[in-house]
């Protein structure tokens, strides 16, 4: 036979080239910046003491006799991804600092059992910022926080001053004894687990934080009155919701 018979093979026979079709399942999830949070939860809190205040009665220094208490943290804040495994976050907050006196007095007129609860009220400007601890797996996601917090004096109730004769008294924010402003650092986790489907817009969040105040909330103003530094560890727990 000749080497060129003219032979033709037919059209079904031809190897074909089938184009790659892009698979909808793998679809890369879209790329959102900006997210709203909303965090609350409980804290305990306690809080270190400058000197001793000098004293004329015979009343101890209360404020060094107080144990560590249940407090309340809330956050409401605007959170946007950086380049790399950074994202920056900043909002409004509230921490309420508090502290316990468990007492048994006795004096010339008897004893009495004394259980007090003193609390410190500060609205707050938190700023944090968080560093990615590897790539996400799946639907969950960590990263370490680190951040300040700007704090305003909103009030409370307190048992220092020695001579107070052991009675509670409320203070307002605009009270001498305590300083209006303070500045807090906070260290923690943010632990993020994606609800819904992977595209979803909702995340749960979950943040165990410790913070500690660095300037005394007692003022030039407060004689009598332990200089006082609050700190507290707790769980704020909320969602997350992808904006942009």
């Amino acid at each position: 036979m000749p080497r060129n018979s003219g032979l033709v093979l037919p059209a079904t026979a031809r190897p074909a080239t089938v184009a790659a079709r892009p698979d909808s399942s793998r679809a890369t999830q879209p790329v959102r910046r900006w997210a709203l949070l909303a965090l609350a939860g409980p804290t305990l809190s306690y809080r270190t003491n400058g000197p001793r205040p000098a004293t004329t009665s015979g009343y101890p220094d209360l404020a060094h006799l107080e144990r560590p208490a249940a407090g309340l943290g809330a956050q409401v804040q605007v959170r946007r991804v950086l380049s790399g495994r950074w994202a920056l976050a900043a909002g409004l907050g509230y921490q309420k600092y508090a502290t316990r006196l468990v007492l048994q007095l006795g004096d010339s007129a008897g004893s009495r059992h004394l259980n007090q609860r003193d609390t410190y009220r500060l609205l707050t400007l938190p700023v944090q910022l968080s560093y990615a601890l590897g790539a996400p797996r799946g639907r969950l996601a960590k990263a370490l926080l680190v951040g300040t917090e700007a704090g305003w004096y909103q009030g409370g109730r307190s048992t220092e001053g020695s001579d107070c004769g052991c009675q509670q008294q409320a203070y307002s924010a605009s009270s001498n004894p305590y300083q209006p402003w303070s500045l807090a650092l906070s260290l923690g986790l943010d632990l993020r687990y994606r609800v819904g489907s992977p595209a979803s817009r909702w995340q749960w969040v979950v943040q165990p934080t410790g913070r500690y105040v660095l300037t005394s909330l007692t003022g030039a103003n407060g004689v009598g009155f332990s200089t006082r530094r609050p700190f507290n560890v707790g769980l704020l727990t909320g969602f997350s919701w992808d904006i942009r």
